[in-house]
Parts: C-alpha cells; structure tokens; sequence
C-alpha cells in the first residue's frame, strides 16, 4: 500500500506529539492507584487511572481512523499490525522469560502467535477489526452528508451506552470490535469542517464531562458498596463506572475535545507514524508486560523507576519501528505474505483465498498432520486411563470430570507427551524406515505403559518408578498381581496389533519422505529431548521453566494425583531428576563435625542414666504387611456378634508402650518405612516423593542403620527378597544374612492360609524365633511379614466377618468383602503375635521387638484420606520387652509421647525401653522423640514435612520454640548429609556406632 501522507521528516509539534502520546500509554504498564490515592481527595484522585486507561482506549482508534481516512486502506495493513504484534510479542516474552525464568508459560506463549484469538490486547485487535472495515467505512462515509455521519454515528454512541447499560468490559478480543465505531468517529472528524463555535462547544463539554465522572465514578461507587454491604444489591448487580466505560458520552465527549485539540497534528501524521505505536500497545497491554517493567529496579524511588523504566520502553518501541520498517517488511516470507493481501481488494477475497491455499497445504502435508493428531489422541487417552471411572483426583478430597480437567488445564501437558512421542516415532521411524511399524510400536508402547501403570495403580496406590523397571526379573510373582485374565487379553491385543501392522504395511504403505540424512538428524534431536528429563527438577534451569511452562508439574507427594493430572509417560520421566533434599546453607564437614561433638556431650548425660549396652540385647524391628487395628478404620462398623480380631495386640496396651504409627505411605511404600525405621531418617525431610532403598542408598558403600550397634544383624521375609533392592542395600547395611525365598537360607515352615498366596505370619514368626535361638548373645533382626498384602481376594473359607461389616466408607459389596477378608487376616496376625510373644517370654535372654503396622491396606479410596489425613496414615504399634529383659533393666512401657510417633522415632524409643546407652546420634533421635511433635509426610499431598502432636492435631511448624527449632534444623542437616550429602557423619568416629 502506499502511504498516505508521506512526508520526509516529522517537525517538532508532531516529535513532542508522539513522545508524549507513547509516555502516557506506557505509564500504564504501571499500577498507579496507591500513588494517586496519596495525593490530596485521594478518595477521587485513584479513580484517574482507569479513567486514563479507558479514555486511551477510545483515543487511539480514533487516532488511527483520522490518519487512515485520506483513502481506502487495503488489507495488507492489517496484516502488518499483526506481524509486527507478533515480533513483538517474541521478542517482549524472550526478554521476560531470560529476565523472569519462572513466568514462562507456554498458554502466554500460545497468545505471542495468536494476539486476536487469545486477548492478548483488545485495543490492537480492534484497530486490525478497523483495518478490514476502513474500505467499507471509507465508502459509508462518502456516499452520505455529513449531517447523516454525524447523526448516524452519535447515534451508534448513544445507542451502545444505552444497551450495554454501561457494563461494557473491554476483556476478549471480540468486544474490540466496538472500537470500529470510534475509529469511523476518527475517519469522520479528521475530513469535516469544524466551526469555532461548535470547537468551544466541545472542548468546553469534555472539560464538564470529566468533572461529571472525577465526581460521579467515586460517589456512585460508594453507593454501591453501600447497597452491598446491606445487602440491597449483588456483586454484578450493576456498574458503579458506568459513566466512565468506554462506551459512556462523557467519556467520549472528554476524548472528543483532546482529539479537537490535537486534530491538525494528528492528520499531519502517516501510516508510518501510526505502525510506531503498535510495539507502544503491545508492551502496553501484553500479560507480561507489567512483570517485566517491575522486575528492574534502578533506584529507590518506585516513582522514579517507573518513570525511567517507560522512558526506556519508549527508545524500545522507536528502535523495533526502525528495524520493522528496514528489516520486516523486507523479509522474503512477510514481503510475500504482504503482496498476497494487496491482489486483494477487500477481505472476502482474502478469506476466500487464504483458505484455498490452506486446504492444498493440508492435503499435502495430511500424513503429517494426522499422524501428529494420533499422537495427540494417543496421549490423551493416556491419561485418561489413570482416571479413576473418567474422574481425576484435583485435590486428596475432590474429583471431576476427567475429560474436561484435561482439556481445560492439562492441555499443554498432553501436548509435552505428544512431542515425546513423536520423538520416539521419529527414532523407530529411522530405523525401521517403515510409517506404520514405527506408529505402531508408538501406539502399543504408550497405551500399554498408561495400562501398566493403572495396574500397579490399583494394586499399590502409585505409579511405576524408574528404579523399579529392574523389577521385571521377579516376573513370576508379578504376573498373579496383574491377574490371569488380564494377561490373556493383553496377549490377544499383542497377535491382533502384529497382524492389523503387517496388514497396513502391505496394502496401504506410505513411503518415506526426505533423505536418510534428515530423518537421522530428526532422530537424533529426538534422543536429545529424551535427555532433557535429566533436568526437570534442577530449580531454576532453563529446561526446569520450560518443563513447568508445559504444565508438567509434579508434586512428588501424592503418586495418584501426579500420574492423573501428568500423564504416564511425564510422570515416569519426572522421576529422573529427583532432587533429594534442598541443601541447607551451612553445610560443610566443619559443620557436621560440630554436631558431633555437641550430641556427643549430649548421649554422655544421657548414658549416666543408664546401664544397659545395646549390643547384648535382642532387638526384633518387626514390620508387619499392611496391619492397622480394624477398629481404627474411618466410618467402619463391625457387627458386635463378631469376635474381636485384634483382641491380643489391644491388649498390648496394657502390657507395652502402645501407640498409634504415621505411616509415609497408603495402600504401599513398605520400604520406606522399614528404611525410616532402620536409619531414623524421616521421609517428610525430602524434597519429593522417592524410595530411599532403590535411589539413595545404592548411592553408598556402607549405609548406617541401628545394626551398627550389633555384632550381628539379620533380616528374616518370607517372600521374594528382591523387591526394592534389598538384597544389595542390606549388604550396604553390613548385615550378615538375609533369609528369603530362594537365598540361600531355607524357609521353614511355610505355611499359608486358605486359598492365599503369601506364606502366613506364622511362617514369618517361626523363622523368626529360629533365628533368634540361634544365636547366644545379643543381635539385631529385621522381621517382615508378607501375610496381609494386597489383593484382598476372599482367601479365607469360613470367614466370620463376612457380611458383618458395614459404614459410610464401605458403601460397595466388592469394598466389604474386601475388608472383611483384610479383618479375617488381622486376626491371623493377632493369633500369630500372641504365639510369638508367649514364645520369646519364655526365653532366658533379653529381647525387645519393635512391632508395627507399616501402612494403611489399599482397600479404601485414596481420595478419603483428604477427609482423614492422619487416621488413615496412622497404623497400630507397640514395644515389647520379654520377662528376661524387663528382670535385667528395661522397662515395661513408655508413657511419654507415645500416641503418635513416627516410624523414625522407634530407635530412640526402643533405646530408652532397653535402658540401653545411646550414640551422638541416637541421642539427637532421642531429642527429636522428646522435645518435637512427631514428624511425617505432608498429607495433603504438598512438599515439606508436617506435625502431629499427640493428640493427633497438626501443629504450625512456625510455633515450635528456638530451642526446637534448632533441633530440627540439626536432624534435617544430619539427614541431608546422609540422602544428598557427602556423609560426613561417617568420618566423625563414634557419631553413628
């Protein structure tokens, strides 16, 4: 198009002119309703701001529409605004993103190509809607009299006011089309001849209207709030701004006469001038603009700093205006796009070809974007596989519609999983060069992991880690958890995929497109993003904020949630970068050293007391499968008739310190437990949700546990000893054996219960009790129970509680039958206690176990534990010392802190039952134990750790005392060198043994 009023250079009136419209919009990047608020009628003055924003927003089409009325305007012009906004808006969200790592969001990124579809400024989508109707407008304006303009457009205005009732908000880009009525008011003043007197009439009603609305916007806002307050008037009732809306008379009357003012210089002005302000109304109006502005701080006067900061952006906007007019326009692509629009006369036409254009490149590239569709719908339905019935967990107490959470919130997330597998399609795709084997193998892998992953699921309560996939070699007991059936259809899938792909190959094969060369550069780039998750979690690195910017982000604290709001394949690539422990700011070796000695003094007051050695003692850490007291379940009611199940361990109550356990997990995380257990550490201190047996202590040659302080230790589980590496960590451990089926260590007495698959706790208690005569003096046994392990499948004949259960939980058959076979197994576990107990108080040496409960069964939702965070997490325990040990020192019970503990707190527990001296240590465990609340996970599903007294109620860790303050920063500092650190403790002699 050529430009209308050309002219060589601009004079001074129209310099000042356009430095001093560009200050006044960008000033607007700023908030300034607390500094106009200080001002004197502070009351009326915080309303200026808004009214000089909406008064822009009338202003500048009207500027634009007075500048592009000499001649109709073809679309080109459009298209120009819009590929400068987009530039930009480039370049504006690079520079955020490198100022403000953390804002970048790929929904902000999606408005940078797409300004008018997202809303990214209203005002620039009206003036390009202007642009497309100025020919029309052009033609209106001419075929009618000026008297017809001025009566047809007043009336427009006076017709807008009146319907919209003054509630018109200028937040979607659609409601920019309104501004075309002030862009023709712009065309229509700068052409007609305005009389003197009608200029004084003007100016002096704009002076009248903007008294009418300074007085009138603040009074009728303090009416409103009034009937508000009384209850006379709803939120949305009406607007109190109403004479101030873009569509009021009093605001554009106000407009009118600084547009008067103005108009000679304003008409002098060219299309050329007028492109200068469109970067002025991105960075003016752009979601980001005003985060980045703010984020540089220059001096101490905020005031100042915005001053500087927009003249800045001033000097910003002129030097993009120079490059877009050299350099943009000139661009091969844009120079292209720009002579498409100028063999157009109107906008039908571009429609029209623009969209012939389109569907050829759609039928050329259909292979393409169809396959990218597939693997869109693939990932979708990824996810919606984790669902629970096509529900998603948002929170641990609330769930909606799968489909529209998704699609709603999710969107990016499932385009991140997309990508990747698209990565892994252009990898297969090079090497097998075949369309539908590669898409195939896609299909099957993704599909089958979103299945795989549901299973473990249902039967665990959380997804499958990448530390587990070793796992695969204990495929026998892995295949009866996933169910006969389940096997046989996934074989059957399996034979009908293999032929639908032979299939597709031969009769409908689709050739290879480019060289061998690009598809291995494709590949190759896709190996490299599959790199990337090796970053996810390293706080504040560039592929961390892009990684957060897809809406990729994981909790680590609630596997369900995590796997159903991420998907399958983003959730198992979160877990490569687990980030352990934030490190805390005075570490060092010198550190760690000073806490040895402080807790060294500490355990010698504390051994003054006390006359036992660990080392002579038998100590049973007794973790049994799944076991809380039936009792204690949420809702639950259990016919009277029904014998107690648990009868013998209540009774415990009376005879052993007694208590309730929280438990780091639900429905599994059995490891974490005995490893909280055996260390003292706890899992609340970690940054994320992890199993320490398989990503932390294979990290370390020697890892310390309580068995340090014996000169034999053993471990005794009637099941497969691999899972969760314990066969290499109890090496780690220096334990001298480890008895399990098929070690090397026979198991006696196997025995199971009616029609289950798990060796009973019968069997558990009888190796146990072997192991323990088989030694003379003191050791230490680690005894796990497999008996009550999920599933919950009816095993016993004969069951008594059948049909005797009942509650607002168990609101399903499948729910009560399951909990009455759970109940049937406590009480096998309540009758194999009492034997055991009877059998090791008849013992003429000391012995102490330490018996509990490691988790709460995966028979009831998940999502009820939102409703009941710490009765569902709490498990039953007790610590016991046999007759011979009770007669030589230790004590029958504890009573100080011991309803609720923490898996972590039974060494120190169990130390001072014993009267057993303790090391620098356990003498800090034992602070923790006496002086803290106990200590566990954060239950609803955040990161940090949370606290319970001992009533059950969480305590606000900011009100902890100085003194307990310090000891939790001590135990997190001996943590951390433990899980992410270097282990000094292990270098400061006689802190651990």
């Amino acid at each position: 198009m050529s430009e209308i009023n050309k002219k060589k250079s601009l004079n001074v009136a129209q310099i000042i002119c356009i430095i001093l419209a560009a200050f006044i919009m960008l000033v607007q990047m700023f908030s300034w309703s607390k500094a106009f608020g200080r001002m004197p009628l502070s009351s009326l003055m915080r309303y200026i701001p808004g009214l000089l924003g909406r008064s822009t927003t009338v202003l500048v089409p009207m500027v634009f529409g007075a500048v592009y009325s000499k001649k109709k305007v073809h679309p080109a012009e459009a298209f120009r605004f819009w590929i400068m906004a987009i530039v930009t808006l480039v370049l504006l969200y690079l520079a955020y993103f490198f100022r403000v790592p953390g804002g970048f969001n790929m929904w902000k990124l999606w408005g940078v190509f797409f300004p008018v579809l997202t809303s990214t400024s209203v005002l620039l989508a009206g003036l390009i809607f202007s642009m497309f109707a100025q020919p029309y407008l052009y033609e209106l304006q001419h075929r009618i009299t000026t008297k017809q303009n001025l009566i047809l457009l007043s009336a427009l205005t006076l017709l807008g006011f009146a319907t919209s009732a003054g509630t018109y908000n200028l937040r979607y880009s659609i409601y920019g089309l309104y501004l075309i009525l002030y862009f023709a008011w712009g065309m229509f003043l700068a052409n007609v001849k305005i009389p003197q007197k009608a200029f004084g009439w003007s100016i002096g009603a704009g002076i009248v209207s903007f008294f009418v609305m300074f007085i009138g916007v603040p009074g009728f806002t303090a009416v409103n709030w009034y009937q508000r307050l009384s209850g006379r008037s709803s939120v949305y009732a009406w607007n109190p701004r109403f004479l101030s809306n873009v569509t009021s008379p009093f605001l554009f009357l106000m407009v009118l006469a600084a547009f008067l003012i103005f108009r000679k210089v304003i008409v002098s002005f060219s299309a050329k001038e007028m492109r200068f302000f469109i970067p002025v109304i991105i960075f003016m109006d752009a979601p980001v603009g005003s985060g980045f502005v703010k984020s540089f701080r220059f001096t101490n006067s905020a005031i100042l700093n915005k001053v500087l900061m927009t003249v800045i952006m001033i000097l910003v906007a002129f030097l993009l205006d120079y490059l877009y007019e050299r350099y943009l326009f000139k661009v091969k692509p844009v120079k292209n796009a720009i002579s498409f629009f100028n063999k157009h006369n109107n906008l039908a036409e571009v429609v029209e070809d623009a969209w012939k254009n389109f569907a050829a490149w759609v039928i050329e590239n259909r292979v393409r974007i169809l396959t990218w569709c597939w693997f869109y719908i693939l990932s979708f339905a990824s996810f919606l596989i984790e669902s629970d019935g096509l529900r998603i967990q948002i929170t641990t107490s609330s769930d909606i519609n799968a489909v529209v959470f998704l699609l709603g919130t999710r969107f990016f997330a499932i385009v991140l999983t997309a990508i990747f597998l698209d990565a892994m399609f252009a990898i297969f795709y090079f090497i097998t060069t075949r369309y539908w084997t590669s898409t195939v193998l896609v299909s099957v892998i993704t599909i089958g992991w979103a299945i795989a992953n549901k299973i473990k699921l249902n039967l665990r309560g959380e997804p499958i880690y990448p530390t587990e996939l070793d796992e695969i070699v204990n495929w026998k007991t892995l295949m009866p958890m996933v169910g006969q059936q389940k096997i046989i259809m996934i074989a059957i899938a399996l034979v009908i995929i293999i032929a639908l792909t032979v299939f597709l190959e031969i009769k409908f094969p689709i050739k290879k497109k480019g060289s061998w060369k690009r598809r291995g550069i494709w590949a190759l780039l896709s190996l490299l993003l599959f790199m990337t998750p090796m970053r996810f979690n390293h706080d504040g690195g560039i592929i961390y904020h892009i990684n957060r910017g897809f809406d990729n982000k994981q909790s680590f604290r609630n596997p369900e949630r995590d796997i159903q709001i991420n998907g399958p394949l983003l959730n198992f690539l979160n877990y490569f970068d687990l980030q352990i422990m934030n490190k805390p700011s005075n570490y060092s070796q010198s550190t760690i050293n000073h806490l040895d000695q402080k807790y060294s003094k500490l355990a010698d007051e504390i051994n003054n007391t006390r006359k036992n050695t660990l080392k002579d003692q038998t100590i049973v850490y007794n973790l049994s499968e799944s076991f809380v007291d039936p009792y204690t379940f949420p809702t639950i009611k259990i016919d009277p008739k029904a014998p107690n199940p648990v009868k013998f361990i209540q009774s415990m109550k009376d005879r052993a310190t007694y208590g309730s356990m929280l438990s780091a997990g639900y429905g599994g995380g059995t490891a974490n437990m005995e490893w909280e257990t055996l260390t003292g550490f706890n899992m609340g201190m970690f940054k994320s949700t992890l199993t320490p047996y398989v990503q932390i202590v294979p990290n370390y040659d020697f890892y310390p546990t309580i068995g340090m302080d014996f000169n034999y230790k053993s471990a005794v589980h009637p099941f497969i000893g691999t899972y969760y590496s314990r066969v290499e960590d109890y090496k780690r451990f220096k334990f001298n054996k480890f008895v399990y089926l098929g070690s090397k260590y026979k198991i006696i007495d196997q025995k199971k219960l009616g029609k289950s698959t798990y060796n009973s706790d019968y069997t558990a208690y009888a190796n146990g009790l072997r192991q323990i005569n088989s030694m003379k003096g003191g050791q230490f046994i680690n005894l796990i129970t497999i008996q009550n392990h999920m599933p919950y499948n009816n095993w016993y004949p004969n069951n008594e509680y059948m049909g005797k259960v009942s509650g607002e939980l168990f609101n399903t058959a499948a729910v009560r039958e399951q909990m009455a076979t759970y109940i049937k197994g406590t009480q096998y576990t309540d009758e194999a206690v009492k034997k055991f107990i009877g059998q090791i108080d008849k013992i003429k040496k000391p012995i102490t176990i330490v018996f509990y409960g490691d988790h709460y069964p995966s028979i009831l939702s998940q999502n009820y534990t939102g409703k009941y965070p710490v009765q569902m997490h709490s498990t039953r325990y007790f610590i016991y010392s046999n007759k011979y040990a009770r007669e030589h020192g230790a004590k029958s019970k504890l009573t100080h802190n011991t309803n609720f503990v923490n898996t972590s707190d039974f060494t120190a527990m169990m130390l001072e039952q014993t009267n057993s001296k303790v090391t620098p240590y356990q003498a800090l465990l034992t602070e923790v134990h006496e002086k803290l609340p106990a200590i566990t996970i954060n239950f609803n599903g955040d990161k940090g750790f949370q606290l319970v007294d001992q009533k059950g109620h969480f305590v606000d860790p900011k009100k902890l005392t100085s003194e307990q303050q310090a000891i939790l920063k001590d135990y997190e500092m001996v943590q951390y060198d433990m899980t992410a650190g270097q282990a000094y403790g292990l270098k400061a002699k006689g802190f651990y043994k």
